[in-house]
């Protein structure tokens, strides 16, 4: 019985070898320069102009607050009677001028978090499926916060990768 135990213990210890050895040397790693991904992804560029081109005509727009409330600074000092019509309109109007700029200004970091939040998911779940369709076990990201300190360059797939996602992106093969 014991000479059996042993036998089935050695059998069993033996499988696992045999089984760790198959994941250690099967298994495929690699890693990609996350900073260097996100800025080459084809989306990023795409929403990034989109961005730059909806702040540029909010600009225009508080530009414009600005100049329109100068003007009527410009008339009421002109003005030696200083007129209080003027003088309410001039406050009003600056009023209207700080609150429109406020929630200019909100709508850009709302709009920019949205972007941001969209080429984020887009990104992953395009890297997931090249892993998917690469076989790899694991993909680390590097991003230089210490969680990825070295890894050889051989193990670098980021090239590989952002030529994969901006191809997926544009529904190419």
């Amino acid at each position: 019985m014991k000479k059996e135990l042993i036998i089935v213990l050695l059998i069993v210890i033996g499988l696992m070898a045999v089984e760790a050895y198959h994941y250690f040397t099967t298994s495929k790693t690699a890693y990609v320069l996350i900073g260097e991904v996100y800025n080459k992804f084809d989306l990023k560029k795409e929403l990034e102009k989109k961005l730059e081109f909806t702040k540029n005509a909010r600009q225009k727009i508080s530009d414009s607050l600005a100049f329109d409330l100068k003007l009527l600074a410009k008339k009421i000092d002109d003005d030696k009677a200083k007129n209080e019509q003027d003088v309410k309109l001039y406050n009003l109007k600056r009023e209207e001028f700080v609150e429109k700029k406020r929630r200019l200004e909100e709508d850009n970091n709302t709009l920019t978090k949205q972007y941001d939040q969209e080429i984020l998911t887009q990104l992953n779940q395009y890297v997931k499926d090249y892993g998917k369709e690469n076989h790899y076990t694991y993909i680390h990201g590097n991003d230089g916060n210490g969680s990825l300190m070295y890894a050889d360059e051989s193990k670098n797939i980021t090239e590989k990768v952002i030529e994969y996602i901006n191809k997926k992106y544009k529904g190419e093969k």
